[in-house]
């Protein structure tokens, strides 16, 4: 992340997005945690909070790594359910790990309330604003497993265009080879 960018926040409505931090370990951890949040990823879900936070800690330090992270706002966390335990303090992660691929990830309890089409919309100006000057990206781009509707859905709300499918062209380490949607957002005129 360059030096500019450690001060950067956007809000949306209900969103904070802000650089990842250390201290958001944790909740990162409850997501990295989670069999269902890492279904479609890479990685094996992980009961082991020192892999979140070196996780983290890599996000941070590496330079070709663009991670924010997303909090929900008083406002909207004050509309959740009262009798529910206390809310994390990050839902979400968001940003590039492998420029121009951009992804993110929603703790469990907070999907299908349109949190990450949200925090997608309200990321990609930051995506195209830190990637104008020599290190340019003319789109962003975000692989997304064919079988993965919600994921889609995020990306289309987002503006993302599906520009090709690749079969079985990555090995899951639950779910075995998969196919992959690559979606494709231009960086705007």
């Amino acid at each position: 992340m360059s030096t500019d960018d450690k001060e950067v926040e956007v809000r949306t409505k209900r969103l904070l997005i802000r650089p990842l931090r250390l201290e958001d370990a944790d909740d990162v951890f409850l997501m990295r945690s989670n069999p269902e949040v890492m279904r479609f990823t890479s990685a094996l879900a992980s009961t082991d909070v020192q892999k979140s936070r070196d996780w983290v800690s890599d996000c941070i330090t590496r330079p070709n790594c663009h991670n924010f992270s997303i909090e929900l706002l008083p406002s909207a966390a004050s509309s959740q359910d009262e009798t529910s335990t206390p809310a994390p303090r990050v839902i979400g992660v968001i940003g590039a790990m492998r420029t121009p691929e951009v992804g993110y990830m929603i703790n469990t309890e907070y999907w299908g309330k349109g949190y990450a089409s949200e925090a997608l919309q309200g990321y990609m100006p930051i995506f195209f604003d830190h990637y104008s000057g020599k290190e340019r990206h003319d789109y962003a781009s975000a692989l997304v497993d064919t079988t993965h509707t919600p994921s889609r859905r995020v990306l289309e709300k987002a503006g993302f265009k599906l520009s090709e499918i690749r079969e079985g062209d990555f090995k899951s380490p639950t779910q075995g080879i998969r196919d992959t949607c690559i979606y494709r957002m231009a960086r705007p005129e």
